[in-house]
Order: structure tokens, then C-alpha cells, then sequence
């Protein structure tokens, strides 16, 4: 019998983790309604055998095991071999909220027409933990013009067109049917090694036809100091480049394609520009001002300073506007549009210093 539903867990050096995020799956789990399809990515610990541990026990639990080629591709097996009528993507540092299952069975059987299931969930900051909740009420959006604000959200978190302080890129708080995806000929990009999960949801947002949000808590997603996301990367702002270059590419071809308000274009662009800004905040983070980073603050300074003046951050800083951007984001855009290198170091250290508070820009 094919199952309900297929979550698709890509697996890459988290054998402390791993084990958590099976057990919130296995303890709620049936097997005639789900499957289970862990991708190990090459893990050189023992994230392999603990997982095929669990598969040994499980009969709807089955492991591939691969050579290492980044999350983006291992999800896409899982797309390939996934059964089930519906997708839901976890990460394995992270865990399943309880009754998720049961209440990811309530939502498909309520919705069985839509393209994309959007839910909440939690964040944890080690011992405690916060609600990650997108709207104040419930939703369906079948308008076209509404679905397209929804990926702007993607891009953006201000740009949804309704109210929130969530961002709408990630994978782990939606259920896709399976079908849409494949029709759409949506998957993920392997050539990106960073925000592809936002590129994924560009594209979903982008085809859907109905998008449902359902206020049920599914998911705890773990904030890690030391994870890939979080670590020191010295070529981040080549990674992100590859990224910027594919959604010019993106935007291009789907303007000719189907038929956008002048609105519509304008606020996606919008939406771009405010990306690029933001991600050239979590470079600082992660690349030019990182501890690891042994320049001198001078030199530090003027690579800053030279990337502000070249493409496409010239011209997301000059025409990214200060309406619709959030207030620290707004800073951020002053300095940049003045080149002024130091300015962005003194903001880079305020959010050092005030971090937890301010942790929301490098989201």
C-alpha cells in the first residue's frame, strides 16, 4: 500500500544527534501510513551505522547510503525514491515535535488539494526553546498574486504581504505533495552550497496553485553554534554569489514566461535586493570579520569596503529601499550605500556583543 507520507532525512556527520531525531519519528510512527528514507551523505562517523541500526528494527525505515555530495542532492534521491503521496524534509540534528505525524495525517486529510501544507514549530536555544509561528490565524491562499507574495517571503521574510517575524525559506516546517513537485519539475540545486532550501521554496512558491497554513507546532529546530550553517566560511560570499546569479537567471525567465504587474516584479526584485543585503550581513559573520579570519581589522575593513563596490551588492544597497526592511536592516543599508567599511564593523560588533538579542539578522 503506498504510504501517506515520506520523511526524507539527509544524514552528514551527526551521530550525536541522529538517534534523537529517529526516536521523535519511530515513537509516533506507523508504518502502513509513513516511510522513513535517511540519505547518508558519506559520513566518515558513525551516523551510517546508527542508522542502519534503526533500519534493521524498522521495516519502514530504509538507509541509502551514498558518496558525499551535499544535502541538496541527497534530498533529491529522497524526492526520487520517496513512495508516499506527500513530502516532509527533516534535518537530523533536529527532532519531530510530539504528535506531529498524527497531526501531519489531520492536515493532508483536511487539504488533499493543495501544493504546499505551511506549519510552526519550535526554536531551541539549547535548554530553552521559542515558538517559530508565521502568521496570527490561519490561512488558504489560492490567488495567484497572494501565493507570489508568499515567495517573496521565501526570499524575504517582510515581503510575505502578512505581518511576521518568520522567515519562509526553510524546508522543515511544510509538507509538499509529491506530485506537484514532480509536475513542477521542482527540486534541489546541487550547484548552490548555500541557501538552496530558499531557492527550493523560491521555486515551490512560485508553481503552487494553493498554499494552506495550519498553527500546528510540528517540529523543534536546534540552534547549533558549530554547524555547518553557523561556521567559520572564508569563500561564503562566492558561495552566495552562485546563488544571486542563479535567481537574476530565475527572475529573468519567469517574467517572460508568465504574465507579472509591474507590482509583482517590483516587489520581488525588492525582496532580492533585501536578501543580498542580509546575506552580506551573515558574511561578515561567517567570513570577513569571523575570529578565524587572521587579517588585520584594517585589511578586514577594505574587503568590505571592495565588495560594497562591485556587483550586485552596488546596486542592491543603492536600490534596495528602506520601506519594508526590518529597522537593523535598514542601518545596514545606509552604511553600505556609503561604503563606509567601518561602519560596517562597528555594526558587526554590536551584534557580537548583543547577539542573542539581535540574532534575528543573521536568520
Amino acid at each position: 500500500m503506498q504510504p501517506l507520507l515520506s520523511i526524507i532525512i539527509p544524514v552528514y556527520k551527526v551521530e550525536q544527534y541522529l538517534s534523537r531525531c529517529l526516536d521523535s519519528i519511530i515513537i509516533q510512527g506507523k508504518g502502513e501510513d509513513i516511510e522513513v528514507i535517511v540519505i547518508d551523505d558519506g559520513s566518515p562517523d558513525k551516523s551510517g551505522e546508527i542508522a542502519d541500526f534503526y533500519a534493521s528494527k524498522y521495516p519502514y525505515l530504509r538507509v541509502i547510503h551514498k558518496k558525499n555530495e551535499g544535502v541538496a542532492t541527497a534530498r533529491n534521491i529522497g524526492i526520487e525514491q520517496a513512495q508516499g503521496k506527500w513530502l516532509y524534509f527533516a534535518d537530523s540534528d533536529d527532532y519531530l515535535a510530539q504528535s506531529a505525524i498524527q497531526m501531519f495525517q489531520k492536515r493532508i486529510d483536511e487539504n488533499p488539494d493543495a501544493d504546499i501544507i505551511l506549519m510552526d514549530a519550535w526554536k531551541n536555544f539549547g535548554n530553552k526553546e521559542y515558538p517559530w509561528e508565521h502568521f496570527k490565524r490561519e490561512f488558504t491562499w489560492e490567488d495567484k498574486k497572494k501565493i507570489r507574495a508568499l515567495q517573496r517571503g521565501a526570499l524575504y521574510f517582510p515581503s510575505t504581504g502578512v505581518a511576521t517575524n518568520i522567515s519562509l525559506a526553510a524546508p522543515w516546517d511544510k509538507l509538499y505533495r509529491k506530485a506537484f513537485l514532480c509536475k513542477s519539475n521542482i527540486s534541489f540545486r546541487p550547484e548552490l552550497k548555500v541557501l538552496d532550501d530558499m531557492i527550493f521554496n523560491v521555486a515551490a512558491f512560485g508553481n503552487a496553485q494553493k498554499v494552506v497554513y495550519c498553527k500546528d507546532k510540528v517540529y523543534h529546530y536546534c540552534y547549533v553554534s558549530d554547524s555547518i550553517t553557523n561556521s567559520y566560511s572564508p569563500d561564503r560570499m562566492a558561495q552566495d554569489e552562485r546563488v544571486w546569479k542563479y535567481l537574476r537567471k530565475y527572475m529573468a525567465e519567469s517574467f517572460k514566461m508568465d504574465v507579472w504587474e509591474l507590482e509583482d516584479k517590483y516587489q520581488l526584485i525588492q525582496a532580492y535586493y533585501h536578501r543580498i543585503i542580509k546575506s552580506f550581513s551573515i558574511c561578515c559573520r561567517l567570513s570577513f570579520f569571523n575570529n578565524k579570519n587572521k587579517n588585520t581589522v584594517r585589511d578586514k575593513i577594505e574587503l568590505v569596503k571592495e565588495a560594497l563596490g562591485r556587483e550586485p551588492y552596488r546596486t542592491a544597497f543603492g536600490k534596495g529601499t528602506l520601506r519594508g526592511a526590518e529597522w537593523r536592516l535598514k542601518i545596514m543599508i545606509c552604511v553600505g550605500r556609503c561604503r563606509w567599511g567601518k561602519g560596517v564593523y562597528l555594526l558587526h560588533l554590536a551584534q557580537s556583543v548583543f547577539g542573542k538579542v539581535l540574532s534575528n539578522i543573521t536568520c
